[in-house]
């Protein structure tokens, strides 16, 4: 593994995670750039963003079901009682329950925030609800499920994979919310009729700029707090 590349996960890693060796995943002799919870988070977005975009390429912008909005809202309190219970020191909670509740949370957020994606970017976007019909989430649990599953596993060429797709998932998360928000400009908004087209391009780069002025903040951040205690 490169020197320099190597350098970059673990800087990226800094800028929004507490990076603690015994609340981190390895990949081989190397920790995974953020802490298990962070992991989870990260790639929990990521890998759903994918799935969706392949499930979905009819432009469908409605939010699920209710009752899949509520499963999601139960996603994302498992992890803040995942969270909260080992902070209090009510219950000892290890790596694995840490990496799946935000594992979790990452699907609940990418889930909630993608149709909403399609309608701000597409010209005419699809009055259809994702996940409408219960083969389709179940289908999506368990391919998340078996995400969850190779990131647990330890085979050693499946710890590297998810040792890169952290610190690609913490790029790509800033990446996609900045260009939702950038999306919300009636200036940007609602022109493209196809996924890769020119209407993503400016957006992408005033995003991209974004990420990598956040993420050296709260890098910088992150550094001046670590001084203050020691």
């Amino acid at each position: 593994m490169d020197g320099w590349l190597l350098k970059l996960c673990y800087i990226l890693g800094a800028s929004v995670c507490h990076q603690l060796p015994e609340r981190s995943l390895a990949a081989g002799n190397l920790s995974i750039p953020v802490c298990a919870r962070c992991e989870g988070i990260y790639i929990g977005f990521l890998f759903t963003a994918l799935i969706l975009f392949i499930m979905y390429r009819k432009k469908e912008s409605e939010l699920p079901p209710v009752y899949i909005i509520i499963i999601l809202c139960l996603f994302v309190i498992s992890t803040i009682l995942d969270g909260a219970l080992s902070y209090f020191f009510i219950i000892k909670t290890n790596n694995f329950s840490r990496l799946i509740t935000g594992y979790l949370s990452g699907v609940a957020a990418m889930t909630i925030i993608f149709p909403i994606f399609n309608y701000q970017y597409y010209k005419k976007s699809k009055e259809i609800k994702i996940l409408s019909r219960p083969w389709q989430f179940i289908l999506f649990l368990i391919i998340n499920g078996a995400i969850i599953a190779m990131a647990l596993s330890g085979v050693n060429f499946l710890d590297y994979i998810f040792f890169y797709s952290s610190a690609i998932a913490v790029i790509f998360t800033f990446y996609f919310v900045n260009l939702i928000i950038i999306f919300l400009i009636p200036y940007f908004a609602r022109k493209a009729s196809r996924l890769f087209s020119k209407y993503l391009i400016t957006p992408t780069l005033f995003a991209l700029s974004l990420t990598a002025l956040e993420l050296f903040i709260s890098y910088k951040f992150h550094q001046f707090a670590i001084k203050l205690t020691l």
